[in-house]
C-alpha cells in the first residue's frame, strides 16, 4: 500500500492543500484555542490533516452560540474509524466546507476467486484496501466485474459472515442472497477502530453526530467514507444540511493507490434524523453508493407495559431524554387491531426505574427487529388527559417528532435500501431525483418492527423524479405489531403531485390515509399491469386527477 501517491502529493501541493500552515498546525488545537479566545468566526488554514481521535472523537463542539467555523479547503483524514465531529447543545452554529475521509477505510474490496457448491465465496482483497478487522463484514455487497454496479444489494441474515483465512483472503459464508460470480467485486465493512495503543473505539460510529442543537447549519460538507452513518442527529431543532455530499472518492484525489476505484461511500445511512423537535432541512445534497437509506427522518416509539386508567407505565430508549413532557401531544397506536387512537395530551412524566424481568419478557414477545428490544432500558409513569385501557405492547410517541422537515433539490441513489424515508408532519419533499435504489424511492410511515414513527400529517411530495427504484416509486404505508395494515386515520392530509416515476413495477402505493390528493403524476411502469400504477388500501376521501400512466414489459436497465 503506498500512501499519498507522488502524483497526488504534487497535485495537492500545487493547489495549496498541503500548506505550511496545515503542516505546522494541529487544527483541533487551533479551533479549541480560537474558541477559548472568544472568536465567533474561525477560519481553519486549508490543508489535509492526518488526525487521531481523543476519547473516540476527533473534534467536539459543545455549548456554543453564534459561532461560524470555515473549513473551506480543509480535509480531516482520520487514522481511526470513529466519530469525526460531535456537536452538542449548540445554537446558531454554522460549519462550512469540511471534507472527511479515513485511512484505513472502514470497508474493503475483494475479488471472488472461487465459488463452491453452497455458493460460499473465497475472495482476495484488492491492492490498496485493508485486509484486517473485517470479521463479520456487514453489510456484504457484490458489484459486477464489468459494470462495477450493484448486482447483489446485500448478502444478509442466515449467519452471513466474512472470515479471514489468509493474509489477504476471506471466506464469505451464509446469507439468503448468495448471488455472485467469479471475478465480481465483494465490498464489506471493516472495523479499523483501534487507537495507537490498540484500544478499540466503540459506540462512536457516525462521521458527523449532532445532538440537541438549535439552528445548526452544515454547508458544503463532503464525506467520502464513514464507518456507519455519514450525518446523524438526535433531538435537533431545524438543522440545515446545505449542499452536503456522501460520495465515492475519485481515484485521482485518493490518498492511497488502489487496484480498483472505490465502489462504496458510507457504510450505512447518509442523513439520519431522530427525535427532531423541528425536522431537518436537507437542501441541494447528494448521496450515492452508501449502504442504507439516503434520508431517514424519524422518532422512536415508547412501549406501554401497563395501563391503569389515565396512568401508563412505559419503557423508553435513550434514557427517556426525548420523551414528550407535560403539555405535549402524543400519538397512540395499538398492535393487535392496528388502531390509531385519538391523540392525547401528556399531564405528567415521572421516572420509574429500570426495566423489570417482566418488561424484558414482554419485549421479547413483540414483533421487533432482532435485538432492538435491547434499546429499551428505562421506565416512566405517564399520565394522560383521559383513561385509556391500552393493551400491552401499544406504543406512544411525541406527535411533533420530525415535524416541519424539508428535503429539496437533492440527488440520491445507487443504494441497497430506500431513497427518502420520513415519519412526521408538516413536511415537504420537493424536486429531488432518486435513482436505482433497491427499495422504493420514498417510504413514509411508521414501522413497529423498528419502533419508528409517527404517522404523517400535512405532507407534500411534489415535483420529484424516481427512476429504477425497487418495487415502487412512492410508498406511504405502515404496519402495526401484528403486521396489520394501518387504518384509514393513520396518515392524514397527504399530497402527491407532479412526480415522475419510471422503471418500476408499481407507481404510487398508499395505505391508511384520510384526505389524499394524487394528481398530475407521470407513471411509466415496467410492467403490463396498469393496476399497479396507483394502489390504495384503507384510504378515505381521495382525489385523483390528471395522472398519466403508461405500461410496458421491459427489463430493468
Amino acid at each position: 500500500m503506498r500512501t499519498l501517491a507522488v502524483r497526488t502529493i504534487i497535485a495537492l501541493l500545487a493547489a495549496g492543500a498541503l500548506s505550511s500552515a496545515a503542516a505546522a498546525e494541529n487544527p483541533i488545537t487551533f479551533i479549541e484555542n480560537e474558541l477559548k479566545a472568544g472568536k465567533k468566526i474561525i477560519v481553519v488554514p486549508p490543508g489535509v490533516y492526518r488526525l487521531t481521535p481523543k476519547n473516540g472523537v476527533y473534534l467536539t463542539l459543545r455549548d456554543l452560540s453564534g459561532v461560524t467555523i470555515d473549513f473551506t479547503g480543509v480535509e480531516f483524514l482520520g487514522l481511526v474509524n470513529t466519530r469525526m465531529l460531535e456537536i452538542e447543545n449548540c445554537v446558531d452554529v454554522t460549519l462550512k466546507g469540511l471534507t472527511i475521509d479515513y485511512d484505513p477505510l472502514p470497508f474493503t474490496q475483494a475479488r471472488i476467486v472461487e465459488v463452491d457448491d453452497q455458493k460460499n465465496w473465497t475472495v482476495e482483497v484488492i491492492e490498496g484496501y485493508p485486509s484486517e478487522d473485517a470479521r463479520g463484514g456487514w453489510p456484504i455487497q457484490v458489484y459486477g466485474r464489468e459494470s462495477l454496479e450493484l448486482v447483489n444489494p446485500m448478502r444478509f441474515e442466515d449467519n452471513a459472515a466474512a472470515i479471514r483465512t489468509g493474509e489477504r483472503v476471506y471466506r464469505i459464508t451464509g446469507g439468503k442472497n448468495r448471488s455472485g460470480a467469479l471475478g465480481d467485486i465483494v465490498v464489506f465493512s471493516c472495523n479499523n477502530s483501534r487507537d495507537k495503543n490498540g484500544k478499540r473505539e466503540t459506540g462512536k460510529d457516525y462521521a458527523v453526530f449532532s445532538r440537541d442543537c438549535v439552528n445548526l447549519r452544515l454547508e458544503g460538507f463532503t464525506v467520502y467514507s464513514a464507518r456507519s452513518m455519514a450525518f446523524r442527529e438526535d433531538g435537533n431543532t431545524k438543522a440545515v444540511y446545505l449542499n452536503c455530499k456522501v460520495a465515492r472518492r475519485p481515484p485521482e484525489t485518493d490518498h492511497v493507490q488502489r487496484g480498483l476505484k472505490r465502489l462504496r461511500s458510507g457504510n450505512h445511512d447518509a442523513f439520519h434524523s431522530r427525535f427532531a423537535k423541528v425536522g431537518p432541512q436537507i437542501i441541494g445534497c447528494y448521496a450515492h453508493y452508501h449502504c442504507d437509506d439516503c434520508v431517514n427522518i424519524t422518532g422512536l416509539y415508547s412501549i406501554v407495559v401497563k395501563a391503569d386508567g389515565d396512568e401508563l407505565r412505559i419503557i423508553a430508549v435513550e434514557d427517556g431524554r426525548y420523551l414528550p413532557v407535560a403539555g405535549d401531544s402524543i400519538q397512540i397506536m395499538t398492535p393487535r387491531f392496528g388502531r390509531r387512537l385519538p391523540d392525547a395530551e401528556v399531564l405528567s412524566v415521572t421516572p420509574d426505574g429500570g426495566t423489570t424481568v417482566a418488561d424484558e419478557a414482554l419485549l421479547r414477545t413483540l414483533s421487533l427487529w432482532p435485538g432492538s428490544y435491547r434499546w429499551y432500558s428505562t421506565a416512566f409513569i405517564m399520565r394522560i388527559d383521559r383513561a385509556e385501557p391500552l393493551e400491552m405492547g401499544s406504543v406512544i410517541i411525541d406527535s411533533r417528532c420530525g415535524s416541519g422537515f424539508l428535503v429539496k433539490d437533492c440527488d440520491f441513489g445507487h443504494t441497497r435500501a430506500r431513497g427518502i424515508l420520513f415519519k412526521g408532519s408538516d413536511g415537504i419533499v420537493e424536486n429531488n431525483t432518486v435513482v436505482d435504489c433497491s427499495g422504493p424511492g420514498i417510504w413514509a410511515g411508521p414501522s413497529y418492527a423498528w419502533m419508528e414513527g409517527p404517522c404523517c400529517s400535512n405532507v407534500k411530495v411534489i415535483g420529484n423524479r424516481f427512476r429504477g427504484c425497487g418495487g415502487a416509486g412512492i410508498v406511504i404505508t405502515g404496519k402495526t405489531g401484528l403486521k396489520i395494515d394501518l387504518p384509514a386515520n393513520g396518515h392524514r392530509d397527504i399530497v402527491v403531485s407532479g412526480n415522475t416515476i419510471t422503471g418500476t413495477t408499481r407507481g404510487i402505493q398508499v395505505t391508511g390515509c384520510t384526505n389524499l390528493d394524487i394528481s398530475n403524476n407521470v407513471l411509466e411502469l415496467r410492467t403490463k399491469r396498469p393496476e399497479g400504477a396507483i394502489i390504495l388500501e384503507n384510504v378515505v376521501n381521495v382525489t385523483q386527477e390528471n395522472n398519466v400512466v403508461s405500461t410496458r414489459e421491459t427489463k430493468p436497465e
